[in-house]
């Protein structure tokens, strides 16, 4: 389920995935690069006989939050739903991370949207096999998400004591410019490999095994990014030349 505008918005599968990037230069779990993204299309009766590639779409990714996890089943445990007193206020972004937001409407039209927002909260409720659900709200539009926590209604305890209450679906849909609750899978991970590694295989699932804690992939996908810009006399970054990509895919997704 994703509110946004006044849109039906319909999760892309294949897209919408929690990913990993381990480099070379990683040496223990708090290095490893996490990646968030969604993406989504309109839906709905309006848009039945328009081709999904035409339609408006919307694309999310969360990335620089640091998860802190020893296996990757420790992602249920993410929660950054609240604000921490001890955020640098000149940060450009807190430990949650950094959401990148890209609307594109109807192909064909102008009015395509780009931005970086800081001011959002997200977490994960829970997790199913290598499924997690994700909530996620922002806000926009110079609105401030501090004010709209610090403004929510006021509940009893049975002690009688006031706090907050807790914002739910119905709250956010009011009041966040974006809100998500979507179950998401853990995708990829992707290992840099040296170019001189025997076994580029091999050593991907053991660098992916160490930090991550992984088990054995569905899917493996080598790319040598050096072999294939030679063989179509094209030129390559020297940070992607000089090494080999070994894509792990887990829990059902693929790049046909």
């Amino acid at each position: 389920m994703l509110h946004f505008r006044d849109y039906h918005w319909l999760t892309v599968q294949s897209s919408t995935r929690i990913d990993a990037l381990i480099s070379t230069d990683n040496k223990n779990t708090d290095d490893v690069c996490w990646m968030l993204d969604v993406q989504c299309v309109a839906g709905g009766a309006a848009w039945r006989r328009v081709e999904p590639g035409d339609r408006p779409s919307l694309w999310l990714e969360i990335s620089s939050f640091k998860p802190k996890l020893r296996h990757w089943t420790d992602l249920e445990h993410l929660n950054f739903w609240s604000f921490a007193e001890e955020e640098d206020e000149e940060a450009w972004f807190g430990p949650g991370g950094l959401l990148d937001v890209e609307f594109y409407p109807r192909c064909g039209e102008k009015g395509r949207e780009s931005s970086f927002l800081s001011d959002f909260v997200w977490r994960v409720a829970g997790r199913e096999g290598g499924w997690f659900i994700v909530e996620l709200a922002a806000m926009a539009n110079g609105l401030s998400l501090r004010d709209q926590l610090a403004a929510r209604e006021v509940k009893v305890t049975p002690d009688g004591s006031e706090v907050p209450a807790e914002p739910d679906a119905e709250f956010w849909k009011k009041h966040a410019t974006l809100y998500l609750m979507e179950n998401i899978p853990f995708g990829t991970i992707s290992v840099r490999v040296p170019r001189n590694v025997r076994d580029p295989e091999a050593y991907a699932l053991h660098r992916a095994r160490t930090l991550a804690g992984v088990d054995e992939p569905e899917h493996i996908i080598v790319t040598d990014h050096l072999r294939s810009s030679q063989r179509h006399k094209t030129e390559c970054p020297e940070i992607i030349r000089d090494d080999i990509y070994v894509e792990l895919h887990f829990n059902g997704f693929y790049e046909d």
